[in-house]
């Protein structure tokens, strides 16, 4: 119990640490570029306690569920000197662009700092290429089939299979139906093969088993190499999850999203698992954060940039109001998209965060 509650600690935390990295980039951008920003708050709700340093109100609040940072005169209607040169309306493009960019690139950066650390500590969790099992998920049809992590899939229905891209599509194409697995358990002279029974459960047509691709760990020597590998990396991961991201939005089957809770849940599991597997979950969650905020959507960042683009090319500037009732919606949108997924898919119908955890 103490256990749980521990990793339901570290989960949250973790997830608000990503928000807050996020927001703190917005904050540093904005205030090098000579914006006055009102506050930045770690938390949500009732300030717990907060100090003033150089016009800015830091505050810790009661909910740590991320964080927010407010700069001066980007919402329409504040009560503000409309002819103070430190507003955000009042900067020129780039140096709105550039304060809007920083969320999103210190999620990045953050990304490569921590997978420079666990490539020279405790490893970076990287997908294997092969037909390998990870994590098998509780009460799932893998799990009722007997497959354990490590086991190394050989052929599904006499199919032979030798990637991992092979094996998801080998079981995708039989939902519902009971299929023959072979497998190699171990290593060496004590490997064994097995044939066990799985009935992929169906999945709008789609068959889940419910297993991870299994994670191989990569280390390195030195600080060097140790960065060189994560900019790497994480540059494959950012371009997986804009394939990832793109297909989802564009209505691809077989492509799924996570809540909140499911991402709680997957953070909760890793934290559990160990400093090493929480800290890589918190990895590959830094990367799908920079990504997705940079998609064009209003209410992201990606939403703020696109209007920032056009006023650039167009030399005219969109109606504060406009953009903003545009950005009310958008949000609007997203929170109905998480409850959605949140209903759907963490209670039972739907699906996973990352590609990693593809199943």
């Amino acid at each position: 119990m103490i256990a749980t509650l521990l990793g339901v600690v570290a989960a949250v935390l973790g997830v608000s640490l990503l928000i807050v990295v996020h927001e703190a980039g917005h904050l540093c951008a904005a205030r090098a570029l000579g914006m006055k920003v009102e506050r930045f708050s770690v938390g949500f709700g009732p300030v717990l306690f907060s100090f003033r340093r150089v016009g800015t109100e830091f505050a810790v609040s009661a909910l740590p569920l991320g964080g927010y940072v407010k700069i001066t005169g980007m919402a329409p209607g504040e009560e503000v000197d409309p002819s103070d040169p430190s507003l955000y309306s009042n900067q020129a493009p780039y140096r709105r662009f550039l304060a809007i960019l920083s969320g999103p690139a210190s999620n990045y950066l953050s990304a490569v700092v921590l997978g420079t650390a666990l490539l020279l500590g405790p490893g970076l969790g990287l997908p294997d290429p092969g037909p390998a099992v990870g994590r098998v998920l509780e009460g799932t049809p893998a799990q009722r089939a007997g497959l354990s992590p490590g086991d190394r899939v050989e052929s599904v229905a006499g199919q032979k299979v030798a990637t991992w891209g092979e094996l998801v599509a080998a079981l995708q194409a039989h939902p519902g139906q009971e299929i023959e697995v072979a497998i190699e358990r171990g290593e060496g002279t004590s490997a064994q093969q097995l044939t066990l029974s799985l009935t992929p459960r169906d999945e709008g047509g789609l068959g889940r088993a419910g297993f991870e691709q299994h994670l191989l760990l990569v280390r390195e020597a030195s600080l060097g190499a140790a960065l060189r590998d994560a900019l790497r990396r994480t540059n494959e991961i950012a371009k997986s999850q804009v394939t990832v991201f793109g297909k989802l939005f564009s209505g691809g089957r077989g492509t799924k999203l996570s809540g909140p809770i499911g991402i709680i849940q997957q953070l909760l599991h890793a934290a559990q698992e160990g400093p090493a597997a929480f800290l890589n979950l918190l990895w590959i969650i830094s990367v799908v954060l920079a990504v997705l905020n940079l998609f064009p959507i209003p209410a992201l960042d990606g939403g703020r940039l696109l209007f920032l683009a056009y006023e650039v090319v167009t030399r005219r500037r969109v109606n504060a109001r406009v953009e903003n009732a545009v950005h009310l919606v958008g949000f609007a949108a997203l929170i109905a998209l998480l409850v959605g997924v949140t209903v759907l898919g963490d209670l039972g119908l739907g699906g996973r965060l990352s590609h990693l955890l593809g199943r």
